[in-house]
């Protein structure tokens, strides 16, 4: 799917700088009244064996997906990190394609965000991941990125 289509479909291309740039081109849209999360599985995203797209990204795609629906149920106030994520290859996904993600979350409390997902390429479920995000204050924040 190319970005013209995407744009067209009501997609909106997400802001990525240093590694999650390097993975995207990512995307958001509301499909169905849920958030989605998608990724344009270019080349540079390939195994180096096969045709397929190297399971590194998809699980760097599964963070920033399932790290979406953190942002989304929070207002996209404040910072949190990944504290934990378990990933599941159930197939693969081919390089030229599109993968997409309903992310949901689970359960919010004041510190921790627990977020689960199905993703999926034609049609087809090729991974799954949970996951757990905290919210940091803003204290801690900053002496994270004063690093």
């Amino acid at each position: 799917m190319d970005e013209a289509t995407l744009i067209a479909q009501g997609w909106k291309r997400l802001p990525g700088v240093r590694y999650t740039a390097a993975v995207g081109p990512t995307w958001s849209a509301m499909i169905d009244g849920r958030l989605t999360v998608g990724l344009q599985a270019q080349e540079h995203l390939g195994n180096d064996n096969f045709g397929i797209v190297h399971g590194g990204a998809l699980m760097t795609f599964a963070d920033i997906a399932l790290g979406c629906a953190v942002g989304h149920v929070n207002g996209h106030v404040g910072n949190f990190v990944t504290v934990q994520m378990q990933f599941h290859f159930t197939a693969a996904a081919n390089v030229g394609g599109f993968v997409t993600c309903q992310p949901e979350v689970v359960r919010k409390t004041s510190q921790l965000v627990f977020v689960r997902g199905l993703f999926e390429a034609r049609g087809r479920t090729i991974a799954s991941a949970d996951g757990m995000f905290k919210f940091l204050d803003a204290e801690k924040a900053g002496r994270i990125n004063a690093r």
